[in-house]
């Protein structure tokens, strides 16, 4: 049966995050992403997509899609690249996560949350807010990543 998992990435890892597509569809369970883009309307007419910072007034309707992915999941993936710690919509991601599935799962959902090194950044630091809410982070492996998931 699959399962539902929510990735929560920098977007400057994007090269990375494209190969970490490759591996999840590999995999037998559903993976979610958001990459925080917004909606920009030029004066032609057409959408341009930037980033939105969370402060942001734009981003609202971002952070809400985001709430109603991470409803639908029971797992959340912290793909950790070199500056991944310092972003801070996966701070977010991963406080509403927790916070979400903790009021569902009280005391359980941090093993609900895993990091996972992109190729290179192992000896990267991980996001504050997976420091006390979540099991050891994986290394770069679809195998151990599904084993995970399955538990």
């Amino acid at each position: 049966m699959a399962i539902n998992v929510f990735a929560s990435f920098y977007h400057a890892d994007q090269k990375q995050v494209d190969a970490f597509d490759l591996l999840k569809d590999k995999s037998k369970h559903a993976f979610e992403t958001h990459d925080h883009s917004c909606k920009e309307i030029l004066p032609d007419g057409s959408e341009k997509l930037i980033i939105c910072q969370m402060n942001d007034s734009r981003s609202k309707s971002v952070r809400e899609e985001i709430i109603k992915k991470i409803e639908h999941c029971s797992k959340l993936v912290v793909l950790i690249g070199n500056e991944t710690y310092l972003d801070a919509w996966v701070e977010w991601e991963i406080n509403n996560f927790y916070k979400m599935k903790d009021a569902l799962f009280p005391g359980n959902a941090w093993k609900m949350i895993r990091g996972m090194f992109l190729e290179g950044s192992e000896k990267m630091p991980i996001p504050k807010a997976l420091e006390c809410r979540s099991t050891k982070s994986l290394a770069w492996d679809i195998e151990a990543l599904e084993q995970w998931i399955e538990e």
